[in-house]
């Protein structure tokens, strides 16, 4: 299917004669939606938690590394099913059922989209001083437009944008390099740094329910490795490197403000940082725009896919205005960030599912009581600003939640859906036969 061309398929299976591409393509895809704003915060954000900017760097190079290897997992997955990766989950969760994660899923497309469209927002108004409705206005065109195209569409714009991002935060680290004062290295704080390796992680595998959208359509005997490995090292190498970059701007320039240390980054090239910034935008944008409307088909809302698009931009863009109007962008995230613990036990179940399938979906599976179960099991241990859990407290703001969440659901899944053995059923005389 040529990219100029709209793509129509919902969740549907991908059938073999609309199969296309190599797996390196995963490579710039996760490159480039991984090389933006968002994670070079969690960086900047790791020496605010974590003083001993050492202990900060192998933090989020750590939780990178393990976000990377379930995002990679999940992407292995779309070849051989043709599926993305909530439809799969149909599986385990139900027909019915699976309608929870898509929700939650779909929440979390659109919040997130409205956080990053807040930043690059005010990124073209200070780019080119325009007023904020005809910034909102570009912004919010190009990523669902763009979306709307479709799988091809999309990957073109992310192998484009590799290069041009790549080269952008290129500059931003040789100017650091070259310009910034020494680093000043506080008290290690173990606790922080262990929530620190939860925050980067969690960033990164909340792209678990996104991973199989981009490579079902593959050709299903794609090996999985190759799949795995091009999905890994672009999701890697991509976020350590960002995040790596916002720790040494962070512990260099002590500016407090986020686009103030990108401006003192860049020095007189400060617009481009705000290119940095817009370009990480649209290609973070366009694939939650896309997942989203997976999400909403997956939930029987919209027609088709591009009608589910538009409708997640819809959603995506009142939350938006609601973030440049009344300054809500800040705890929204937090509560975006809160919403992300659903993802490690929905992680789980999908994997542990591929390794033995159910004969058959049924309205309501185990899944859905699996997920409840690791979501509730987490609870204690979750470290967040609107809620903290009573472990957390104890640890020092620790933050094991995740781990916790996934390897509950993980086991109770494991549990309720072992194959049960039939009793046998008595010969005509009382004898069971042997």
């Amino acid at each position: 299917m040529a990219a100029r061309v709209l793509e129509w398929r919902g969740v549907e299976a991908v059938p073999s004669e609309a199969r296309h591409g190599r797996p390196a393509q995963l490579f710039t895809l996760w490159f480039a939606a991984n090389l933006g704003f968002p994670a070079w915060v969690i960086g900047v954000l790791a020496v605010a938690l974590e003083p001993d900017w050492h202990l900060a760097l192998g933090a989020v190079v750590l939780g990178a590394l393990i976000g990377s290897v379930l995002v990679a997992g999940a992407a292995a997955l779309g070849p051989g099913t043709g599926l993305g990766s909530l439809p799969q989950s149909a599986r385990a969760f139900g027909r019915v059922g699976v309608k929870l994660p898509a929700l939650l899923n779909w929440v979390s497309c659109a919040g997130w989209f409205a956080v990053n469209t807040v930043l690059g927002t005010e990124a073209v108004q200070s780019l080119w001083r325009w007023p904020v409705a005809p910034a909102f206005a570009v912004m919010v065109v190009v990523q669902v437009g763009l979306a709307i195209f479709g799988h091809d569409m999309i990957h073109r714009v992310e192998r484009a944008a590799s290069v041009v991002l790549l080269l952008l935060f290129a500059y931003l680290a040789v100017h650091t390099a070259g310009t910034a004062g020494p680093a000043v290295t506080g008290a290690a704080n173990w606790p922080m740094a262990i929530l620190t390796v939860a925050i980067s992680a969690s960033y990164l595998f909340s792209w678990g329910p996104y991973a199989a959208d981009y490579s079902r359509y593959l050709p299903a005997d794609t090996p999985a490795r190759r799949v795995f490995w091009w999905a890994f090292v672009g999701s890697l190498a991509s976020t350590a490197g960002v995040m790596v970059l916002g720790v040494l701007m962070a512990v260099r320039f002590r500016v407090s403000s986020d686009m103030g240390l990108l401006a003192a980054g860049a020095g007189h090239l400060a617009p481009v940082a705000y290119l940095a910034v817009v370009g990480g935008t649209v290609t973070a944008n366009v694939l939650n725009v896309y997942t989203g409307a997976t999400s909403t088909l997956t939930l029987g809302i919209g027609r088709d896919r591009v009608q589910a698009a538009v409708l997640t931009g819809l959603l995506g863009s009142g939350l938006t205005l609601l973030g440049i109007n009344g300054g809500f962008a800040t705890q929204y995230e937090n509560f975006l960030l809160l919403l992300s613990y659903w993802v490690a036990p929905w992680l789980a179940i999908l994997f542990w599912e591929h390794l033995r399938p159910l004969s058959a979906p049924r309205p309501v599976g185990p899944g859905v009581w699996a997920f409840l179960v690791g979501v509730a099991a987490s609870v204690p241990f979750m470290s967040q600003t609107l809620w903290t859990g009573w472990v957390a407290r104890a640890w020092g703001g620790a933050d094991v939640a995740y781990y916790m969440g996934f390897l509950v659901a993980g086991v109770t899944y494991w549990y309720w859906s072992r194959p049960r053995e039939t009793p046998a059923v008595p010969k005509p005389g009382g004898r069971v036969p042997a």
